[in-house]
């Protein structure tokens, strides 16, 4: 899988059909949610810089309690469609094996452009 090259000030969406779009603008929370079709995201660090955002609620989850205040949400049914290229990136930076599978809309930014 390439990397994609996601210039700092853009951000890169990518589409469950693969489609891909650059918006030419700094990401913003708020922006990014509005281009993926969400209300709340998670990150995915893919390194050197690059953070994959997900929508939060992209599956629906389970609360399991391990004791001693460790609560771990674990993904139980897709409420979206896989996005393959997404998967792709996640599983490059991923533990040989590792078997979940991004849904829906994500985007591409770069970490510096929020700091």
């Amino acid at each position: 899988m390439t990397r994609p090259d996601v210039k700092r000030g853009t951000y890169l969406v990518i589409r469950c059909d693969g489609t891909r779009e650059i918006v030419p603008e700094r990401p913003t929370i708020k922006r990014v949610c509005k281009s993926i079709g969400c209300t709340t995201i998670d990150t995915v660090n893919l390194r050197d810089d690059l953070v994959m955002m997900v929508d939060d609620h992209g599956y629906e989850t389970e609360t399991v309690e391990h004791g001693a205040g460790h609560v771990e949400l674990r993904p139980v049914r897709a409420l979206k469609a896989v996005n393959q290229e997404a998967t792709a990136l996640y599983h490059s930076v991923c533990r040989p094996g590792t078997t979940h599978q991004i849904v829906g809309d994500v985007a591409l930014v770069r970490d510096s452009d929020f700091a």
